[in-house]
């Protein structure tokens, strides 16, 4: 990759990189609404975090039943928050 920077390093905050992806998808989803043929790529994204020492954590997702059905994942932020 000569002459060009990776958007993402090691040393990155957990939070940044969340920023980054989040900001990815949005790019993607904007680009899709104006290409030709059917939408593939649509909000609401879901979006998790996997690190070693925490494993899988959601950081926004779908939430397709009451939070009493998802005791689970009321920590994680509703699309409707993350967008």
């Amino acid at each position: 990759m000569r002459g060009q920077t990776s958007l993402w390093h090691s040393a990155m905050p957990m939070q940044d990189a969340i920023d980054l992806v989040r900001y990815l998808v949005q790019v993607v989803v904007g680009y899709v609404r104006f290409a030709p043929g059917a939408l593939t790529v649509a909000p609401p994204i879901d979006i998790a975090a996997v690190t070693v020492h925490d494993g899988f954590q959601w950081v926004a997702r779908k939430q397709w039943f009451g939070q009493a059905v998802n005791l689970s994942q009321t920590t994680a932020k509703s699309e409707n928050e993350a967008w």
